[in-house]
């Protein structure tokens, strides 16, 4: 298993102002563009009054290292469900890759937390598993550098999004 953990301070008001675009259809489209994903599918989407839950299957366009390619069949996607929990400001993340047949998971948890005026810090943490002898610290490893590459990138959209003065608030997928 190898942990990750990335922080972000965004400029926004409050929290649900992040988590507003977080769930809007019109920022993630933005940035699925900036981080190269070039189809997302919503597969599930539920609400409660304490919960929001989207389940969507998302295909990048980065090809796999020639060290996994033998490992998958088919176009490399992932199904992500993420789970809103209101009351804490908190997302339950887990991405199953469609390598290794069931045997690799990412689980992160997206926590935001006021971090001065008109300040907010964005949590990302988790960890990755892949269950493979020998090579499954690479292949975790080249996961969490993925999201190294990709984490600023879509805090810049998100940011960009923020700091527009016109922009839909829907927290709906």
């Amino acid at each position: 298993m190898t942990p990750f953990s990335f922080q972000h301070v965004f400029r926004a008001p409050s929290p649900a102002e992040i988590l507003a675009a977080y769930w809007n259809p019109g920022h993630q489209l933005e940035q699925d563009r900036k981080i190269d994903v070039i189809e997302r599918t919503v597969l599930e989407l539920s609400e409660t009054a304490s919960e929001l839950r989207r389940t969507s299957r998302i295909v990048p366009r980065r090809q796999l290292p020639a060290l996994v390619r033998p490992l998958i069949s088919g176009q490399l996607h992932y199904v992500e469900t993420c789970r809103w929990r209101k009351h804490d400001d908190e997302i339950d993340i887990e991405i199953r890759p469609s390598i290794l047949r069931g045997r690799a998971l990412i689980t992160a948890l997206y926590r935001l937390s006021p971090a001065g005026t008109g300040l907010i810090q964005r949590s990302y943490t988790g960890s990755v598993s892949v269950d493979v002898a020998l090579i499954s610290s690479r292949i975790e490893r080249g996961i969490v550098a993925e999201f190294e590459r990709s984490m600023p990138l879509a805090a810049a959209v998100t940011q960009d999004w923020l700091d527009r003065p016109e922009r839909p608030l829907s927290a709906r997928a």
